[in-house]
């Protein structure tokens, strides 16, 4: 799978998570980084910079849907993927309405993220496309 290179901000209480799919990004030529939480991630991201979240929805003091909501009042631009460790029925639609491009449920296949990747790139260039 070909896909250009895009910067990646990875949002998750879970160390170990985080940072072995910054480690699976970075071999697959993507920059990313690491947050272990939505207030060290705000704190360091500004809103003007451009790239993808993959943010967690379970986390302590500020859950991955109030990150959002977070990002969305701050007019972030950024695409957003939602992971959880956790099965709920609704919230795959919930991520969806609040602008997610993704819902992937842990464990995920490196498979499974790229190819949700290179769906939205897709999408994002046809869209480009119709603007010209």
């Amino acid at each position: 799978m070909n896909l250009p290179p895009a910067h990646f901000y990875i949002v998750d209480d879970d160390k170990s998570f985080g940072r072995s799919l910054k480690r699976m990004l970075n071999a697959r030529g993507f920059p990313a980084d690491y947050f272990g939480s939505a207030r060290s991630f705000l704190d360091s991201i500004h809103p003007s910079q451009h790239g993808w979240v993959i943010v967690d929805i379970h986390m302590p003091e500020c859950n991955g849907f109030a990150l959002m909501d977070k990002m969305h009042e701050l007019h972030y631009g950024m695409s957003m993927i939602v992971i959880t460790g956790e099965a709920q029925a609704d919230a795959r639609d919930l991520a969806m309405q609040k602008g997610a491009v993704g819902f992937l449920q842990k464990p995920f296949s490196e498979e499974s993220l790229l190819e949700l990747i290179q769906k939205e790139k897709e999408e994002r260039s046809v869209g480009m496309e119709l603007v010209k």
